[in-house]
C-alpha cells in the first residue's frame, strides 16, 4: 500500500513539474519570437523591421555612447550601429536561452548585444530594442 502511495506521489509530483514547465514555456513564447525574428531582421539586414521595433531614445553603446533620437537616425546610422560582430553575437544566440534579469532580456554575448524590454499593455503588449551594445570596438 506504501508503494502505491509512494508512486501516486512521485506521478503527481512529475505531473505538476510539467504543468509548471509548459506553463513557462507558454509564457516565454512571446519572446522566444521575438527574439527569432530579431535574428530573422538582423541577418537580412532589414533596417525597417528593426527601426520599427526601437524605443526610442535608443541607447548605442560603441566606439562612443550615442542617444539615437528617431527612426530616421536609426536607419541613416544603421552600417555603424549594427557591426559585423554584433551581427554575429545575435544570430548565434539560442532564442530560448536569452539571459533575463530586472532590466530586460539580453540577446547576444556580453560585449555585443541587444536589450529587449516589453511595452505596452494587455494586447498591446510587445517587445522592443531599447539598448545596443557593441562594446569590443572601443579604441
Amino acid at each position: 500500500m506504501h508503494k502505491i502511495v509512494r508512486n501516486a506521489a512521485t506521478l503527481s509530483l512529475l505531473l505538476c513539474l510539467f504543468a509548471s514547465s509548459a506553463q513557462a514555456q507558454s509564457e516565454g513564447a512571446p519572446k522566444f519570437a521575438f527574439v527569432r525574428e530579431l535574428q530573422k531582421a538582423v541577418r537580412a539586414d532589414n533596417r525597417t523591421w528593426l527601426a520599427d521595433h526601437i524605443q526610442y531614445p535608443l541607447r548605442h553603446h560603441g566606439r562612443i555612447a550615442t542617444i539615437i533620437r528617431n527612426r530616421s537616425d536609426f536607419v541613416r546610422n544603421y552600417a555603424t550601429i549594427v557591426s559585423d560582430k554584433l551581427r554575429a553575437a545575435i544570430l548565434a544566440q539560442e532564442p530560448d536561452k536569452v539571459f533575463e534579469n530586472w532590466q530586460g532580456v539580453m540577446v547576444g554575448d556580453g560585449s555585443h548585444n541587444m536589450w529587449l524590454r516589453q511595452s505596452g499593455e494587455g494586447d498591446n503588449l510587445r517587445y522592443e530594442i531599447v539598448t545596443i551594445n557593441d562594446m569590443n570596438d572601443t579604441p
